[in-house]
Parts: structure tokens; sequence; C-alpha cells
């Protein structure tokens, strides 16, 4: 995944753990926010540096 889909996922994981109450799956959500975190920046136009 992409550091912004992970930040996402990690979101929702602690949202929904904290509806149904469920501490495993809410340090799987923080788990996953401090790896998108430390994710390299993302880079949509590839190797555009490159081409010049």
């Amino acid at each position: 995944m992409t550091g912004i889909a992970d930040r996402i996922g990690g979101r929702v994981k602690q949202l929904i753990a904290e509806i149904i109450n469920d501490g495993r799956l809410a340090e799987e959500g923080a788990q996953q926010i401090k790896k998108a975190e430390n994710a390299p920046p993302a880079k949509p136009f590839g190797n555009l540096d490159k081409l010049t």
C-alpha cells in the first residue's frame, strides 16, 4: 500500500476498534499509521526529474 492508503486504513481500524472496543485492532491501526509515516514520499510523476 502507499503511505496515504496505509494512513487511511490505520485510522479506519482505530475508529472501528473504538466502536467495538477492540484493543488489538486499535494497536494494529496505530502500527499501520506509524508505518505510513515512515514510508518514503510518493512520486506521482515517477521519474520525471530524470527525463529533463
